[in-house]
């Protein structure tokens, strides 16, 4: 009996052991129930003379059966060959007929133990689902038939005569009582099997449910503990709750002495403000070795479904990463870039320098030549060779001019002038210059006393740059060039220089403004990267575009305070 009562704690990993399972706790349920009535009513008998129940003997003699049967059942279902199911069937087929004869012992349609037929019933619902209860149904249904015609037969064992016990008046009172307790044993064979049905569904979405759980857990846990990243949580109160391997690696500090620790204790260098966001600190290790700390932190935002605080609320997820790897690496990476730099820079200057030189030191080797160059050399070659000297030596002081002014840019100081004199000025200093010819072809379409809030001395020079590259791109055709501005309701001006050259190819668009990009041969690359480097210090924007049916058009948009 203890065996089987152990077995019953033993867990389940089948239906069919589930079933089983089940079984023996209904035989010793079984007998614990039979053993409490009889003893129960044997104490009431002398007390309730309406108690009926069978002398002593045959008493004793019916529980020792059941308790026989009880516990050959028990030795046998583990060794039985049959189902769970079919062996279920038979038990609570005998516990219907044992019930059937201790209402038969104890007063047919008096006895107070008609209730318990329905037992058998409601437990073959819950374990043998709606067809046992059904069978179960019908079986103790018959019982109770079979028992009340015995009763109407007079039928009925002899110790009846000398109790309480008066017999139906008529058979109208057993047929209403078997009408009553069999429609009952339906419902409950009905309403059990319903139930039954519904709870192994829930419980079979409730074991897929914990199965994938479980396979998430696994995920979560071989994720967290594999991951690159050092993760650390904490709870409201800032204490650590979780900290993964790659946190112990990266800190140098286990996880048995971190769990459950202040978190500003443990990493003072670490400060959670309520800005979130990557930040950087120096970190010393255990070891003594300092690194570099990168780290970012977010809320947990658990949610609460009650009313009540939880050490959960504002609790943080902390991520960290030993980048002083990455940033040595991008130390060299911008050491290389500036290298690169300075090496462009030196070969962009070492190339511009050397025509100008060649020239110049060629003129200057064939004025030395001749003793008297003034009289030796004709007027007209004489001063040849001096134009070309003052053309290359101003050549490279506009090449130093624009290095200079691209590699350190002047800070912007702002102030109203009149954008048609500041471009007049211009137009008549290219006049006087080598591309005179294209200049006389420029047209201004700039509003009277338009004013412009910039600096002066830069937006000459962007203008300068701009207008000369223009009357570059005109002077191998007879197109004009337009010099355009207006104020919009956005509060900007907008400028405009319109030519009718060859344009620039959509290729190219997003090289021009690079330094030392050039696609003429006698170009520095600097012209239109210091229009672009003016253009951005004014906060304004640059584009280039088509200008219709031929050429370039360049458009600046430079924001506007309130016209004074």
């Amino acid at each position: 009996m203890f065996r089987f009562i152990l077995r019953a704690f033993v867990p389940v990993t089948s239906s069919e052991q589930e079933i089983r399972r089940h079984i023996l706790w209904w035989i010793f349920i079984r007998v614990l129930l039979f053993t409490l009535f009889f003893s129960v009513s044997a104490y009431f008998r002398d007390k309730v003379p309406s108690v009926i129940l069978p002398p002593i003997p045959q008493a004793s003699l019916f529980l020792l059966t059941l308790y026989g049967f009880s516990i050959v059942s028990a030795l046998l279902l583990p060794k039985s060959s049959w189902s769970a199911r079919r062996f279920g069937v038979v038990q609570l087929f005998f516990d219907a007929l044992f019930n059937a004869l201790l209402v038969y012992g104890t007063g047919c349609s008096q006895s107070g133990f008609i209730a318990l037929m329905v037992l058998p019933v409601i437990t073959a619902g819950l374990i043998l689902y709606r067809i046992g209860a059904l069978f179960l149904a019908a079986a103790a249904t018959l019982f109770l038939g079979g028992i009340l015609i015995l009763e109407q037969l007079d039928w009925v064992p002899a110790y009846f005569l000398d109790t309480l016990y008066k017999p139906p008046a008529n058979i109208l009172i057993s047929a209403n009582l078997f009408a009553i307790y069999g429609l009952i044993f339906f419902l409950a064979a009905l309403l059990s099997g319903q139930l039954a049905r519904r709870l192994r569904v829930t419980e079979e979405k409730l074991n897929r449910t914990a199965l994938e759980y479980d396979r998430l857990s696994i995920l979560y846990k071989q994720i967290f503990d594999n991951i690159s990243t050092g993760i650390i949580t904490t709870d409201g109160n800032d204490f650590i709750t979780s900290y993964n391997q790659a946190a112990e690696r990266i800190t140098g500090q286990s996880r048995e002495t971190i769990l459950g620790q202040p978190f500003n204790r443990v990493f003072p260098a670490i400060r959670l403000q309520d800005r979130q966001g990557r930040s950087v600190c120096d970190y010393q290790k255990k070891d003594g070795a300092a690194i570099r700390l990168g780290y970012s932190f977010s809320y947990l935002n658990m949610s609460n479904e009650t009313d009540e605080p939880s050490s959960w609320e504002k609790g943080k997820v902390i991520t960290l990463q030993d980048i002083s790897q990455i940033e040595r690496m991008e130390n060299q990476v911008r050491e290389a870039e500036k290298m690169a730099a300075i090496g462009e820079l030196s070969a962009s200057i070492a190339h511009d320098f050397r025509n100008p030189l060649a020239a110049i030191s060629g003129s200057a080797q064939i004025l030395a030549m001749e003793q008297h160059p003034l009289q030796t050399l004709d007027e007209t070659t004489f001063k040849t060779l001096i134009g070309i000297i003052l053309r290359e030596s101003n050549r490279m002081g506009k090449t130093i001019t624009d290095f200079l002014q691209f590699a350190r840019p002047a800070a912007v100081q702002s102030e109203w002038f009149d954008l048609n004199r500041l471009v007049d000025e211009i137009i008549s200093q290219l006049q006087r210059g080598p591309h005179a010819v294209s200049a006389g072809r420029i047209k201004k379409e700039i509003p009277d006393r338009l004013a412009c809030w910039a600096d002066r001395q830069q937006m000459q020079t962007m203008l300068s740059q701009l207008l000369e590259n223009a009357c570059i791109a005109v002077e191998s055709t007879s197109g004009s060039i337009v010099v355009a501005a207006e104020e919009h309701d956005t509060g900007s001006l907008r400028l405009e220089v319109r030519d009718q050259g060859m344009g620039i190819p959509a290729g190219l668009r997003g090289k021009v403004c690079t330094p030392f990009f050039s696609s003429r041969p006698d170009g520095t690359g600097l012209g239109l990267a210091i229009v672009q480097q003016i253009v951005d210090n004014h906060d304004g924007i640059l584009a280039i575009a088509d200008n219709a049916p031929c050429g370039c058009l360049i458009s600046l948009d430079l924001p506007q305070p309130v016209t004074p």
